[in-house]
């Protein structure tokens, strides 16, 4: 009889959320992106002052044996433009400044250099929070000359004492404290993780919040490379185009540097000049300084000879060649981080000493181009746009504008644009990371010796309120047994659950995002793109898909216009059958008469019901019992939205805390369903939030958020199990309509199955299960918008 009940609110619920399916707004990121604009505009054409923030803990004897940290602050020493300013610091139960923050020049990198060899891994402690306020000392009084910038580098946790709480007081004071001070001065926080068990979490919120670079070493080989990209971020320079082996230097170019990485460090490298005069490290020419690193080259010419030069070694592809010049191209600072459906503005301009050269005669001889890579990560990149920039008239300002197609995938893209003006190239490189506004992925996790799997979802906006934010993981097992699951808020502002896969195969999770942005604005989100395949003798293992190729983009476009159906999950082999049929594109409905007619069908369709059901349910007590529960409850609630819930004398029903071990088992083994369910469905006043949670989480599911402490705690799933079905129980489990030996119907089942085909709406008992959560999700919003 349940099922009948089920299957009757399953009708009117898909009725009822059909028209309100696209009411909800999506995340507005409109104040970030603003935030993001505002920060380019400040920093665009000012000279770097970059920050280095260097963790020396225990830990990094660990993660970072060669000490990779010394090369690698001594490279940025020797990149940084004079003019600019920087300065080291090093921590790990204390802050130290190793470099003196200070304008670059011979003297300072002199210094810097003989520094970088004391950098090593003795801290006891990982006190990032202080470390953080040491750099940005002048906070206050910092010069608005400067773009500034703090490169972190650490491969732990905050962890300032051997009591967890208060680490755990020390990482709020940086998230509610440290960081918004930082971002209010303009400081650009670039994070660099080198170690997995980083707080990843923390880090990404430093970096995305203040528009910075958030990187990963998974191998302390990489921590060269990310080093060099962060950068490139931080003090852009002019570079010209490495092609193979050879670059071409103009006359304009008073001085030019390159960075060599060698494939094999032993090579040694030798540089080719047009006279055919080779330099190498050995060599004492007036015009050339040569550093020569365990890994890498760092040349520099001053007054070069125009033409083309060459080098003859066998070099890694992040090699460069920048150069000081009189002749520039100036592009616009652009963000570091885009969000899905977010567009870019590419913005340039020629400069001639400073000043914009707007000759037709001069720029008609330009030929511009800007390409796109994109991939998952870095290492594997493919084409994803190209334009020519010089098509038709030049411009009266001699300032370039494009803008950059709308990126629909997450992953790591690379800019690039080459000016060719037959006498003179330069070149210019950006990297950026496109997101979604949250992150989903499945960690493992280790608990009393136990291997556990955790999904884990993290806001990446700034623009967000996590406290009043909730989340729904619907997870597809190999099987096709859905499985809807909460996930409950943690004290580091992450949402979790652990999963239980038993099913050997692919797994799909689907997410839906319910919350409140900073202003207080309502917004829904999604996150649909989750699997993973689990087997018992390798347990998770994440699969992305690629970034749509190139060779597809004009079939894309072609189905852009047309709507599509969401896909359904599929199996290893690809022979899945579809699970419900697919729905014919309808045309648009004018919203008042769309309206008009749902309000009349539910409540024919509520009235009609009533007398159904209640035939239906006969004069059975324990049937009279549960019509009563879900017509109180459901029906006048849906109905009636103003009215609350008649509370229950405490006497009666005793709040769940009140109830020790031996009376939740015997709430277990009470044979009187009907009362039992009564338990989950009718609200009862108790004194603790976080007990009301656990006692009914389908209805606080997506509903107004608990405290966040209180959401934090794990030991709820613990009170549920002892007696009451929780959300897993309620929502699957249940095979699919084609099982081999499916439950036989009763005429009951029959009459509902009839009435959900004639209205085209005969789903799956877990599609249901779905669709009940969404119902009272919907109509505790209503409850709470008209009290």
């Amino acid at each position: 009889m349940l099922k009948c009940w089920q299957a009757f609110i399953g009708l009117v619920l898909m009725l009822g959320l059909a028209a309100s399916a696209g009411a909800q707004p999506e995340l507005n990121l409109a104040q970030a992106s603003q935030e993001i604009e505002s920060k380019l505009a400040d920093r665009s054409g000012k000279p770097a002052d970059v920050r280095l923030v260097i963790d020396v803990s225990g830990s990094m004897k660990r993660n970072d044996p060669a000490n990779l940290r010394q090369p690698a602050v001594d490279l940025l020493m020797q990149l940084l433009p004079e003019g600019s300013k920087a300065g080291v610091w090093t921590f790990g139960k204390w802050v130290n400044m190793l470099v003196p923050h200070q304008v670059v020049d011979e003297q300072w990198r002199s210094l810097g250099r003989a520094k970088a060899s004391e950098i090593n891994s003795v801290g006891l402690y990982t006190n990032i929070g202080e470390a953080l306020e040491k750099a940005a000392y002048d906070l206050d009084a910092a010069s608005d000359e400067y773009a500034k910038h703090i490169i972190l580098l650490t491969d732990g946790m905050v962890d300032i004492d051997k009591q967890p709480d208060k680490n755990t007081q020390e990482w709020r004071r940086i998230v509610d404290e440290v960081l918004p001070k930082l971002k209010a001065a303009g400081y650009t926080i670039h994070t660099v993780a080198l170690s997995d068990n980083a707080d990843n979490n923390l880090l990404k919120k430093l970096s995305l919040q203040t528009d910075g670079i958030a990187s990963v070493a998974h191998t302390a080989d990489d921590l060269m490379k990310i080093f060099l990209g962060t950068f490139d971020a931080a003090a852009p320079a002019e570079q010209v185009p490495l092609a193979g082996n050879q670059f071409v230097i103009d006359s304009s170019v008073e001085e030019f540097t390159a960075l060599i990485f060698r494939k094999n460090p032993a090579d040694l490298t030798e540089l080719i000049g047009p006279d055919q005069t080779v330099y190498s490290a050995a060599s004492q020419a007036a015009d050339a300084s040569w550093h020569r690193a365990d890994n890498y080259d760092l040349i520099t010419i001053k007054q070069p000879l125009e033409g083309e030069w060459g080098l003859s070694v066998d070099m890694d592809d992040d090699s460069r060649v920048t150069v000081v010049s009189n002749l520039n191209l100036r592009v616009k600072a652009m963000a570091n981080n885009v969000y899905i459906g977010h567009d870019q503005l590419l913005s340039l301009v020629l400069q001639e000493d400073g000043k914009t050269i707007t000759r037709p005669e001069f720029l008609e001889l330009m030929t511009i181009t800007a390409k796109i890579m994109a991939g998952n990560n870095e290492e594997v990149l493919a084409e994803f746009w190209q334009n020519e920039l010089t098509d038709g008239e030049p411009p009266l300002d001699g300032r370039y504008l494009e803008d950059l197609p709308t990126f629909e995938k997450e992953g790591v893209y690379e800019l690039t644009v080459v000016v060719d003006g037959k006498s003179f190239v330069r070149e210019f490189k950006h990297s950026f990371s496109v997101r979604q506004p949250f992150n989903a992925e499945v960690e493992k996790q280790f608990s009393d010796g136990e291997l556990n799997f955790i999904l884990k979802v993290e806001s990446l906006s700034s623009d967000v309120r996590v406290d009043k934010t909730q989340i729904v993981a619907s997870i597809t097992s190999p099987s096709k047994r859905k499985m809807v699951k909460p996930l409950d808020l943690t004290k580091m502002d992450t949402w979790q659950t652990e999963l239980m896969p038993d099913d050997e195969g692919m797994y799909f999770i689907d997410i839906r995002i319910k919350g409140s942005t900073l202003d207080g604005s309502p917004f829904e989100s999604y996150i649909t793109d989750v699997k993973f395949k689990f087997s018992h003798e390798g347990g998770f293992s994440e699969e992305q898909e690629p970034i749509v190729d190139p060779a597809k983009k004009e079939e894309k476009e072609t189905k852009k216009a047309e709507p599509e159906e969401p896909a359904k999950p599929t199996d290893e082999e690809g022979e899945a059958e579809a699970q419900e049929a697919e729905s014919e594109p309808q045309q648009p409905v004018p919203a008042w008469l769309l309206y008009s007619a749902i309000g009349i069908g539910n409540l024919l369709l509520f009235v009609g019901g009533y007398f159904i059901v209640r035939k239906l349910l006969g004069s059975g007590s324990s049937d009279e019992d549960l019509l009563e529960q879900f017509s109180e409850e459901s029906v006048e609630e849906a109905t009636s939205p103003k009215e609350e819930p008649k509370p229950v004398d405490d006497e009666e029903e005793p709040p769940m805390e009140d109830l020790d071990p031996a009376t939740a088992d015997d709430v277990v083994e009470e044979p009187e369903p009907a009362k039992e369910q009564e338990k989950v469905q009718e609200p009862e006043p108790v004194e603790e939030p976080q007990e009301e949670q656990l006692e009914e989480p389908a209805m606080d599911m997506l509903g107004e958020p608990d405290d966040a402490e209180d959401i934090a705690e794990p030991e709820g799933y613990d009170a549920v199990d002892d007696g009451i079905d929780d959300l897993d129980e309620m929502a699957l489990d249940e095979p699919e309509p084609d099982a081999e030996e499916p439950e036989p119907q009763d005429e009951d089942d029959d009459m509902v199955a009839a009435m959900l085909k004639a209205q085209g709406l005969d789903l799956a008992d877990d599609e249901l299960d779905d669709a009940i959560s969404n119902l009272i999700d919907d109509l505790d919003d209503d409850e709470e918008e008209n009290k």
